[in-house]
């Protein structure tokens, strides 16, 4: 066999290799990188975008198929920026946004809002305010309604382990074989958050003779047993999460987010939608271009291939404040929401360690958008790699950091 013949000659190869830095070396200081990085002032409002920040949102919208907003949960200004957001890209065309609740509880939702607003949204909670993730504050609720009315939301996550609260009620008013079966489940369920008892709801304690008891009660119903399977579904991802398989919760999740997210999209093209643009709302973990702290390859990553395959881009917009107050969720006897103060040391360090102007930040009460880009760059190989695990997911995922020290939190819609 003739012998292949090296693309360089050894002492050729060494010497080429010689004239790069070493990885770990530091980077060469440059005017790129030794520059004051900006924090500009931002407004937003369901009219768009106000302030010196603006226009470094604004400028890429026409060229975008997807804004991506990656957050902190538990705030009333991240919906309030959807709103701002939808407002300016009006002119493109955003008619859908993707939220992170599943396809039943989104089509719950959205019914809600189309006959009754947010009054009938609060009233349905009533009783049940964790039957619904997120959604169960006025501000998300405001930033979903204009979607809502015209048929946009897409349910992308898992059935929410509160969502049986819904799904039962539902289930209840149609006919079953086994009505009691029915209304002994949601009784239960609705005693177990009321009380705060996370080990005595459905997705915790219903086995596979249960699930399936329940299909037989319903025997024929296409309706019924869709649902009563998208339950099931959810209830094996949280399970693993429950079993402490963090990992095996974390991908299984994403694979259902994905494949719902392509179901919704495939329906948009069919439509007659050449390239669907959407705006999305999702935990930062969710949002980035990277793979995730959590080791996954998620919704964040996936649009990127989606959009350059149009000809266009997406947009990943990071809302995370550096002070303030945030609302909890917790099942609770006590009630489902409580507020708590921001806790932001890992973003604190990695803006002042940046060239941040921290002090400007904290001396207004308004928000600042940085590229972060700048910062990606300054920190090179070597910085990245010492940053904590999701302070590196932040720079590497997403374009854009929104933050305030003065976070205010989401307003519920129904306490208990």
């Amino acid at each position: 066999m003739k012998k292949l013949r090296p693309l360089f000659a050894a002492s050729s190869a060494a010497a080429l290799f010689a004239s790069f830095p070493a990885l770990a070396e530091e980077p060469l200081q440059s005017e790129a990188n030794t520059e004051q990085i900006a924090a500009l002032p931002l407004e937003f409002s369901e009219n768009g975008f106000a302030g010196l920040g603006a226009e470094t949102l604004r400028k890429g919208l026409a060229q975008t198929q997807f804004v991506m907003i990656g957050e902190a949960h538990g705030h009333a200004d991240a919906p309030l920026l959807v709103s701002a957001f939808a407002s300016e890209a009006q002119a493109y065309g955003f008619p859908y946004y993707a939220i992170e609740v599943g396809p039943h509880s989104a089509d719950w939702l959205q019914q809600i809002l189309q006959e009754s607003g947010e009054a009938g949204l609060a009233e349905e909670l009533s009783g049940r305010p964790l039957a619904i993730p997120f959604l169960n504050s006025a501000e998300e609720a405001r930033a979903a309604a204009p979607f809502a009315q015209s048929g946009g939301l897409w349910g992308v996550d898992q059935e929410f382990i509160g969502s049986p609260l819904i799904h039962l009620k539902i289930l209840g008013n149609m006919d079953s074989q086994n009505p009691e079966l029915v209304d002994r489940l949601k009784q239960t369920e609705r005693e177990a958050f009321a009380s705060g008892n996370q080990g005595a709801v459905l997705f915790a304690t219903i086995d596979g003779d249960g699930w399936q008891e329940l299909r037989d009660a319903f025997e024929g119903n296409s309706d019924a047993l869709d649902r009563i399977a998208a339950m099931e579904r959810s209830q094996s991802i949280y399970r693993s999460f429950f079993m402490g398989r963090g990992l095996d919760n974390n991908l299984d999740r994403v694979e259902l987010i994905r494949r719902n997210f392509l179901r919704y999209y495939q329906s948009a093209l069919e439509s007659g939608d050449a390239a669907p643009r959407v705006l999305m709302k999702f935990g930062l973990t969710h949002g980035g271009r990277a793979t995730s702290s959590m080791s996954t390859f998620d919704l964040g990553s996936l649009i990127e291939g989606m959009a350059a395959s149009n000809g266009l881009e997406a947009l990943h917009v990071a809302y995370l404040p550096i002070g303030g107050t945030a609302t909890a969720i917790m099942p609770s006897p006590d009630g489902a929401f409580s507020e708590r103060p921001v806790s932001a040391g890992e973003l604190r360090a990695l803006l002042e360690g940046s060239g941040i102007d921290l002090e400007m930040i904290e001396s207004t009460d308004g928000h600042f958008v940085i590229d972060l880009d700048p910062i990606k760059r300054r920190l090179g190989n070597a910085g990245l790699a010492e940053l904590e695990p999701m302070m590196r997911f932040l720079v590497l995922g997403f374009d854009y950091l929104i933050t305030t020290s003065s976070a205010t939190p989401a307003t519920p819609l129904a306490a208990r």
